[in-house]
């Protein structure tokens, strides 16, 4: 179960990563005029030229891009993980052939 929501959870922030590229995109073709930068306290609103725009929307790009691989890579090694639970479970479930099943006895 533990899997399940934590694939749900990375599966949430890749959609919110995809979203934010798409949303950076159409901000690029609109041209951006200025960047506001919020802290835990203050906001500051620096206004842009166009080009200075766009070498900021290439790093958020890209910044964006490693975000969703590094949640690609989450999902793949969760899978992974649960995979090999998986496998441990069932070897644990399965009886060793030397053990008498439950419910047979050992012939005397």
């Amino acid at each position: 179960m533990w899997y399940s929501k934590q694939l749900r959870k990375i599966r949430r922030a890749r959609k919110v990563a995809r979203a934010q590229q798409h949303q950076l995109l159409a901000l690029e073709l609109e041209g951006i005029v200025a960047l506001t930068l919020h802290s835990a306290t203050q906001t500051l609103l620096v206004p842009i030229e166009r080009t200075a725009g766009a070498q900021v929307v290439d790093t958020l790009r890209e910044a964006l891009r490693e975000r969703r691989q590094v949640l690609k890579t989450e999902v793949r090694q969760l899978r992974q993980d649960w995979q090999e639970s998986e496998t441990l479970r069932a070897r644990k479930e399965k009886p060793r052939p030397d053990q008498p099943v439950v419910g047979e006895h050992a012939a005397s």
